[in-house]
Formats: structure tokens, C-alpha cells, sequence
């Protein structure tokens, strides 16, 4: 390292400048600055073996020395203060990189593109944290901006498409960016969340398919112009297995010619390890099958040396989705409170199967282990502090009203019942009340108590199987239509795709257009008024109507489907 000054006009701006966008207003300032006080930092320069240097940090300092020289205020004989350096490959890169990011100079589409040539030569994601001082989180969501297409690049360089909502389209392939791009541009409002929705979470459409239409045997859901973008594989198993059979072919022809065969699963191929084959060199090829159904393909691939822990590292993205399940937790438990306080309800209707419910629940109670008790199913209690209460339980409060009237004691939704008359032996003022009773109404009484206590057997899990819950409910031909509404609550629960496919089975797609036009939320308070108006008895409806009215999810079934809708 050598330390000395070297006229301006012996300084060449660096090759490797990762900084790609100028400010004009801050060069201007920073030229103002050393007009008077000078150069306060030595740049940083490396011998070009002709007389002159090559700046490797300092770039935005040199801009502003040239701009002073235009302006007649210096000229080329200006001695700059330099330290002169020896480097080696991708130190210069390495060098700039760093100092940019420490001052905080970079924007994220240039910070992604240094990274990501700094770990095209061999460094690691540990190095290049050391080195800048980011983490290794914020390292791989810049290495996934490095991914986005040239014109998703250039909108959020020119500010027009904010670094979240970038974050979130490198889930899509490179034709999904250019069309949400379009759409934004075209005055879409799409948020992150809804963005990242649409990307992970569509159903696949006939025109991502890369086979013959005609090999596939299931059936099709269309939305309002039924074009191939909008018509949808039912059978999404079977799209995948026809999709993923049609990769291995393509895959099996390349492997004839290619240097390598790579096949992907992931939102996001990170590209920025690959480059093009020069003239002479056999190169690769990248297949990816993403996780919705598009299929991406490169031909003519040659890898970079990136280390295989950083290719471990960053094989998939930080926005991808982690797997969840198709039901989420608090749709489960909606729609087990929900059905079992309209069984409940449904029960009160059919005192015969209310007095065989009641039965088999007093049997159960004299099994080994158990002591008889009545404990108040989540259902009945649920909704104390909710004004929106269904209409079931509206049913069930009726009859504990009717009866505590009968029996002259307070007995409520909770099956609390008080001491009357202030008697010592509560178990005495009970007996007492209840020897009033008529007989039906004793048989009333009995029999309600008991199915207090009825419902799904578990809130927070989908009841499947042959329960004595999903047997009963068949018996009773329950519809849960007949008690409940797909209400904003419940639809709120549903993931965007979710949404999407209910607007169509519904009906409610035709009266809405395009769907991917609305957000999550307009799409909730769209269909929530959608059901409300069609489940109206004096509303006029036609064909696609009426499929509102009846429209039902597969949780809300006996025994529910494992899709949130059906």
C-alpha cells in the first residue's frame, strides 16, 4: 500500500463499480464540499501499467472532482490524494462493494448484483456478513432481487414499484413479473400480502401446461371469459403429475447434448449462479417446475464457482412460503363451533334423535373410568362476547329460556343454575322445581341438558372420519345452509386462491370480472355481501345465483373435506 497524490487527470473510474445510479444533486454538494475544504479521503486506486490509475473506491469523489473541472474551477493537474493498492480478482469489486454498503450509498437492485458478483468468485454469505455488516437474511433477500426481470429491475430503480412489493413478485417467473408489472402500471393496487398470494397460491391454469390438454381426463373450473388463463385444472394431482412427466421428458431429450441437466422445484431460480456459455463452451441446462405449475427453461448454461453451501443456502428464497396446511387453525375451529351448535339446534327439531343422542351420551358416561358428568360444549358459550351470534344458538338460548321460565330458576346458556328461593341444599331447590314439570316437558328438560354437552369432539381438528357427530348429522340430512352464512368472518379465513375459486363455484365471478383485479379485502366484503343478498328468501335470483344460495365449503360437510371449499 502506497500513499501519494496523482493528478486527476492520471485517475480511470473503476470496472467493477457496483454503484450503477448517480445522484446529480448529491455529486453537485459533494463538489461544492471539496471546493472548500478539498479532498478529505484518500481514494482507493490500483496501477493500470500505463502511467494512469483505476479507482476502485472513490467514485462518487472522482465524479465530483470531474464535475469541478468542467466547471473551470480545477483542472487536470489537481493533485487527488490516493492510496495505491496491489489486488487481486474480485478484490476490487470486493473493495467497492463494501464501502458503498457500510455508507449506506447502494440501492438494493445494485447491492443484489454486488453480492451476487462477489459470490459468483468463491466467497461465502459469511463473508460477504463480515465484510458489509448485514445479515445473512438481509444478504439472501438482496441475492433474490439479483433474480427479478430487467423490467421489474428498472421499475424499482426509478421508484416506480416499492422494494416490498419487489420482495414479494420473485416468487414469480419472469412472465408473472412483467405481468403484474403491467397491471401496476395499469393502476392496479396490489399490496405484498396480495401479491404473494397470487403467486404462491393460484390454481393452475391451461395455459401453464406444457402438455397435450388432451391427456388430461378431469374436469375444468372457468372463470367469466373461460379463456386458458382462466380456466383452471379441478384436478390439481393430476395437472402436477402430467406437468412434472413433461419436465422429465424435456429434461431426458436435453441430456443428449447438454454439459449438465439441472431440474428445479422453487418459486425462484437463483439465475445469478449461472451464466451464458461463451463461443467453444458446451453449456447447460435449467429446468424448473415452479410450485403453481409454470415451467421455466435455459439453454446454453455455464455454473459460476459459487460455493456449495451458498448454492444450499440460497436454493430457495426468503419470501417463499413455508408449508402450511390447506385448512388453517382458526378456520378449523370456526367451522367445528359452527356445525356443532347447528346440530345442536337441528337436534332440538327432532326430539326422537334428541332423546337417542341424550341416551347413547348417558351410556358413555357408565364406561369404565368415566364419571357422569355434563360439560358444556365450546359451541354454547363461543359467541358471549360477539354481537354477530348465529342463528343456531339464537334456537338453543330460546329453549333454555322457555325451560328456566318452567322451572322458575335461572338457568341460562352456560347451564348455570341458581339456588331459588335461597334454599340451603341446591340439589333440594332443583328436585323441587322439577317435580313440577309435565311430562313432555320433563322428557324436554332431560333430553336438553344431555345435548348442552353434544359437538364435535375436537375444535381445533377437522372431523373426517366416521364420528358419532358426522353420523348423527347425516341422519338429520343436516345442510348447514339452513343455519349458517358464508359470512366475512369466514371468508377472511380463506387464502386468496381460496377466494378466487369460491367467487367462481359460487357464482359470484360473474357479476365481479376479473378477479385478480381486487385485493384480499374487497374480494372478503365482495362476497360477503354476494351470500348475503342471495340467501335473502325474497331475493330474485337467476341460475348463477341460486348457486350462492346453496353454496357449501367442505368444512362446513359431515364429515368435513379436507379443502376449505368444495
Amino acid at each position: 500500500m502506497t500513499l501519494k497524490t496523482v493528478p486527476l487527470s492520471a485517475l480511470c473510474p473503476g470496472k467493477d463499480n457496483p454503484r450503477r445510479h448517480i445522484d446529480k444533486d448529491a455529486i453537485a454538494g459533494l463538489a461544492e464540499s471539496i471546493k472548500t475544504d478539498g479532498v478529505l479521503q484518500n481514494l482507493v486506486v490500483e496501477r493500470n501499467g500505463d502511467g494512469t490509475f483505476r479507482v476502485i473506491s472513490g467514485s462518487r469523489r472522482l465524479l465530483a472532482l470531474k464535475l469541478l473541472k468542467r466547471q473551470g474551477v480545477i483542472d487536470g493537474d489537481y493533485k487527488v490524494p490516493v492510496e495505491i493498492r496491489k489486488l487481486g480478482d474480485g478484490d476490487a469489486l470486493r473493495i467497492a462493494t463494501i464501502e458503498n454498503v457500510q455508507r449506506s450509498d447502494l440501492e438494493p437492485i445494485d447491492e443484489a448484483e454486488a453480492f451476487a458478483k462477489m459470490l459468483q468468485t468463491g466467497a461465502s454469505i459469511d463473508d460477504v456478513s463480515a465484510k458489509t455488516g448485514l445479515s445473512g437474511q438481509t444478504i439472501r433477500r438482496r441475492l433474490a432481487l439479483a433474480d427479478l426481470c430487467d423490467e421489474v429491475k428498472e421499475a424499482v430503480e426509478n421508484g416506480e414499484v416499492p422494494l416490498g412489493i419487489a420482495e414479494a413478485m420473485t416468487l414469480g417467473t419472469h412472465d408473472q413479473q412483467r405481468s403484474l408489472l403491467k397491471d401496476l402500471q395499469n393502476g392496479a393496487e396490489f399490496d405484498r400480502d396480495a401479491i404473494r398470494d397470487m403467486l404462491c397460491e393460484q390454481k393452475p391454469s391451461a395455459a401453464i401446461a406444457i402438455f397435450p390438454l388432451e391427456q388430461y381426463t378431469g374436469t375444468y373450473t372457468r372463470d367469466l371469459f373461460a379463456d386458458e388463463e382462466t380456466t383452471y385444472f379441478d384436478d390439481v394431482e393430476q395437472f402436477f403429475a402430467l406437468q412434472k412427466q413433461a419436465v422429465e421428458a424435456l429434461a431426458e431429450k436435453a441430456r443428449k447434448k447438454a454439459a449438465f441437466i439441472e431440474v428445479l422445484n422453487c418459486y425462484s431460480v437463483p439465475w445469478w449462479q449461472y451464466r451464458d456459455a461463451e463461443k467453444g463452451e458446451k453449456g447447460g441446462v435449467v429446468i424448473n417446475l415452479h410450485p403453481t405449475g409454470p415451467v421455466e427453461m435455459r439453454r446454453g448454461l455455464v455454473r459460476h464457482e459459487v460455493k456449495e453451501e451458498v448454492v444450499e443456502a440460497t436454493r430457495e428464497i426468503p419470501e417463499a412460503p413455508k408449508e402450511r396446511p390447506e385448512v388453517s387453525a382458526g378456520l378449523v375451529r370456526y367451522a367445528a363451533l359452527h356445525k356443532s351448535i347447528a346440530l345442536q339446534a337441528a337436534l332440538l327439531q327432532n326430539p326422537r334423535k334428541a332423546k337417542e343422542v341424550a341416551a347413547v351420551s348417558l351410556l358413555l358416561g357408565l364406561l369404565p373410568s368415566k364419571r357422569l358428568s355434563i360439560d358444556v360444549h365450546p359451541c354454547v358459550t363461543a359467541w358471549d362476547e360477539s354481537a354477530n351470534k348465529p342463528k343456531a344458538l339464537a334456537s338453543i338460548s330460546a329453549e333454555l329460556s322457555r325451560l328456566s321460565r318452567l322451572l322458575g330458576i335461572e338457568f341460562d346458556a352456560r347451564a348455570r343454575v341458581s339456588n331459588p328461593n335461597g334454599l340451603a341444599d341446591t340439589a333440594v331447590a332443583v328436585y323441587q322445581a322439577v317435580r313440577g314439570l309435565s311430562d313432555d316437558d320433563l322428557d324436554r328438560l332431560s333430553t336438553v341438558v344431555v345435548l348442552l354437552s353434544f359437538g364435535q369432539s375436537s375444535v381445533d381438528a377437522l372431523d373426517t372420519g366416521e364420528s358419532l357427530f358426522n353420523r348423527v348429522a347425516a341422519d338429520l340430512g343436516l345442510g348447514m345452509r339452513d343455519w349458517w352464512l358464508p359470512d366475512a368472518e369466514f371468508l377472511a379465513l380463506l387464502r386468496r386462491d381460496q377466494l378466487e375459486s369460491v367467487a367462481i363455484e359460487s357464482g359470484a365471478s360473474l357479476r365481479m370480472g376479473k378477479l385478480k383485479s381486487y385485493g384480499k379485502k374487497e374480494l372478503v366484503d365482495m362476497l360477503a355481501k354476494y351470500f348475503a343478498r342471495t340467501a335473502d328468501p325474497a331475493a330474485t335470483l337467476d341460475e348463477h345465483d341460486q348457486k350462492g344460495r346453496c353454496w357449501q365449503p367442505g368444512a362446513m360437510c359431515f364429515p368435513a373435506g379436507p379443502p376449505a371449499h368444495r
